[in-house]
C-alpha cells in the first residue's frame, strides 16, 4: 500500500489531501500573535501542514498526533505520537496551538479535555491560541463549494440539533475524491471564557475581525 495515498486517520482525515491543502494563513496568524522564536507545542499536527511553516518562521515545534502516518510526514519539528486529550510532556511551552476547530468538539469533556491539556503546557507567561470557526457557523451552516489550493471543497450542511451541526465535507483534488462528516458546534466568547477558566485559563481576546481566533492566558 502507498501510504501517502490511502492512508486515513480514525477521525477520517485523508493523509494525501492534507499533503495537497496549503497552510493558508493559519501560520501568519500564529507567528504575528506571539514573539518570535517561540515554542510552539501544535496539538492534532496531522502531516505537519502548519508546522513547516512555524518552523521556517523560527519556531521550534513540538507537534502531537495520534497518527504515527501523519507524524511521518512532519519536518523539521519533534515529534510526538499521543492522545491530544490526555498528553502529558511534563514540561510547558510559550505557545499552545489548537488549530483546526478542535474546540467546536460537540461533546464538553472533550473541550473540557482539551483545555486541561492546554493549561497543563503552557508557560506561565505563555499563551494557548485556538481556532474555532466562525461566530454562530454550525447554527447558520449552509451547503457552499470552496477551493484550497488544488483541493475543491463541497460542504454538505446536515441537521442542526441540541446546538450541534451534523455535516459532511467533500474533497476532491484531481481525480481523487474523499467525503468527511463530522459534526460540530458553537463555542462562543462567553461559553469559552467559562470553560476556559473551568481550566485554569483566561479568555483574552480574538486574532482576528472573524474571531476565528483565539487567545488564552493561564490564570492563577
Amino acid at each position: 500500500m502507498d501510504t501517502a495515498q490511502d492512508f486515513v486517520s480514525t477521525d477520517g482525515s485523508p493523509l494525501a489531501l492534507y499533503l495537497a491543502i496549503p497552510a493558508g494563513t493559519a501560520p501568519t496568524i500564529v507567528h504575528d500573535a506571539v514573539p518570535a522564536g517561540s515554542s510552539i507545542l501544535e496539538l492534532g499536527s496531522g502531516p505537519g501542514r502548519l508546522t513547516r511553516v512555524l518552523v521556517a518562521y523560527g519556531h521550534p515545534v513540538t507537534a502531537v498526533d495520534d497518527s504515527q502516518e501523519m507524524l511521518d510526514h512532519v519536518t523539521g519539528a519533534r515529534r510526538v505520537r499521543a492522545d491530544l486529550h490526555e498528553i502529558d510532556l511534563g514540561e510547558t511551552f510559550d505557545v499552545v496551538l489548537g488549530a483546526s476547530h478542535l474546540i467546536n468538539q460537540p461533546d464538553p469533556a472533550a473541550r473540557a479535555a482539551l483545555l486541561r491539556v492546554c493549561r497543563q503546557h503552557v508557560a506561565g507567561d505563555g499563551v494557548v491560541l485556538l481556532e474555532r470557526y466562525p461566530r454562530d457557523w454550525a447554527a447558520n451552516a449552509r451547503d457552499a463549494e470552496n477551493e484550497a489550493g488544488p483541493v475543491r471543497l463541497t460542504l454538505e450542511a446536515g441537521e442542526y440539533a441540541g446546538g450541534v451541526r451534523s455535516a459532511a465535507m467533500t474533497y476532491r483534488l484531481g481525480t481523487r475524491s474523499w467525503r468527511q462528516e463530522f459534526t460540530a458546534t458553537d463555542v462562543g466568547d462567553d461559553q469559552l471564557t467559562a470553560e476556559a477558566a473551568a481550566a485554569g485559563l483566561a479568555f483574552d481576546g480574538v486574532l482576528d475581525d472573524a474571531g476565528t481566533w483565539v487567545r488564552l492566558r493561564p490564570q492563577d
